[in-house]
């Protein structure tokens, strides 16, 4: 029987965070957009949570401390949701 290599499961495991990092940059540079446009302070709130995160995933500094990532991103997601719902009371019927 061939063992496995140890060496793979932590190279894909960081290959995950770093991808997730970098899908962070989306939102955030539509979040920038958006408070550029409507001058919302939750947008630009939301925006510099979301590059703090991106930074922290692909910096060195990150390792071991992806439950402050995902922390980051949970706040970030209630504060987009927070953000449709105010966008959604304001549509005039």
């Amino acid at each position: 029987m061939i063992g496995r290599d140890p060496g793979l499961q932590p190279e894909r495991t960081l290959l995950s965070w770093q991808r997730t990092g970098w899908s962070m940059l989306v939102p955030a540079v539509l979040c920038l957009r958006g408070w550029s446009h409507t001058g919302d302070a939750l947008y630009a709130l939301t925006s510099l949570l979301l590059f703090a995160g991106t930074i922290m995933l692909l910096s060195a500094r990150a390792r071991g401390r992806h439950y402050a990532i995902s922390l980051i991103v949970t706040i970030a997601c209630g504060m987009l949701g927070i953000m449709l719902i105010k966008m959604y009371l304001a549509i005039p019927r």
